[in-house]
């Protein structure tokens, strides 16, 4: 039975086993500073790892904020079901003349009413969980105390056969909690560095700034501002190539040689695509019956600013294979009929971002 169905429910069952009222009750689970800060770290670092995914998935930046705030949703969802709606759970209400143990759900459900006069010893030494001995019609009985909110207050009671009313700090603890919590994670969305990746205002893996190439108008207003004299770290994408990098450059000297730049360094982000092709050379094969087209192509590599998302210049590549007709080709069998688009080699794309980074091409 979740905590709230208990509060309501217990009133009347201590009221029906002459115990009078009910002045506190514990629930077996963690208590909240335990189950909030269990959260907080759980979010801490599910956030960070399901951005590595949408990433390592290709999905578009665009999509973070509402994959990590549904996770917080979740989340937040699945605390409040744990201690609200719960079943299964026992609850323990002190009243004024005794012991109240409630347990609902489908596999154990029961309630054990224990006036304070039955109450026999409380035994909490030694490794093992306190427990509570009582005497039912000259048997002694026991219940183990193992996970329970303000277990120290609850064997107290206990103790002194009276209720024990809970410290004004710890009537306030849960709210307070709660407020740091979401204190701390609206901080972390909002104020902290990491905020500009989860909003998509800077980029945590190269291949993020491809939406620049695939979303007109986006951009990453956190990114590196564009110098006036260089040099300008690009990336560059190409249509048909998904989300990684074709080529990268620092813009300085040997740097075709080295790493690519980390992406908070990036200023630029070039996007190449197919605008035109011709009928280069048809091959036949099977007397006709399949073709091989090759076709040469231009290809259009625009560049933008990545803070702005503005395009400040353009260029054309062209491409031709000027391959001989293969001896053999593998064709699809529906269609007998296959394409080859000329593209542009590796190094005319790391010879044009080179230029580009440097600033002589802008």
């Amino acid at each position: 039975m979740g905590d709230w169905r208990l509060h309501r429910t217990l009133p009347s069952l201590a009221t029906e086993a002459g115990l009078g009222s009910v002045r506190r009750v514990h629930h077996e689970r963690r208590s909240w500073p335990i189950l909030l800060t269990g959260k907080l770290v759980l979010d801490a670092a599910a956030i960070p790892l399901l951005i590595r995914t949408l990433t390592a998935l290709d999905v578009t930046p665009s999509a973070r904020p509402f994959a990590v705030y549904g996770w917080l949703l979740a989340s937040w969802a699945a605390l409040a079901h744990w201690v609200l709606a719960r079943d299964g759970r026992r609850g323990y209400a002190v009243c004024d003349g005794g012991l109240l143990i409630h347990t609902d759900g489908a596999d154990r459900a029961g309630t054990i009413a224990i006036p304070w006069d039955a109450i026999d010893t409380v035994d909490d030494t030694g490794p093992r969980p306190p427990r509570v001995y009582w005497l039912d019609g000259g048997k002694q009985r026991h219940v183990t105390l193992r996970t329970v909110t303000a277990r120290h207050a609850l064997i107290e009671s206990v103790r002194s056969r009276r209720p024990l009313p809970p410290a004004f700090t710890r009537r306030l603890l849960p709210g307070t909690a709660l407020v740091a919590v979401a204190v701390i994670q609206l901080g972390a969305l909002t104020l902290s560095p990491f905020a500009d990746i989860v909003l998509a205002h800077r980029a945590q893996d190269l291949r993020d700034f491809a939406s620049l190439c695939t979303h007109p108008g986006a951009s990453f207003p956190e990114s590196a501002p564009r110098t006036t004299t260089g040099p300008h770290p690009v990336a560059l994408f190409a249509e048909g190539h998904g989300t990684g990098p074709v080529a990268t450059s620092t813009g300085r000297e040997g740097s075709a040689t080295t790493a690519a730049p980390d992406p908070d360094d990036i200023q630029l982000v070039a996007c190449s695509r197919l605008v035109r092709r011709h009928v280069d050379m048809v091959c036949t094969y099977d007397g006709g019956e399949s073709k091989l087209t090759s076709y040469r192509a231009r290809y259009r590599v625009d560049v933008y600013e990545a803070r702005t998302g503005r395009r400040i210049a353009g260029h054309t590549l062209d491409a031709d294979d000027n391959d001989p007709c293969p001896y053999w080709l593998a064709v699809n069998r529906e269609r007998g009929r296959e394409e080859v688009v000329a593209a542009p080699a590796e190094e005319e794309y790391r010879s044009l971002i080179e230029s580009i980074a440097s600033g002589r091409h802008l």
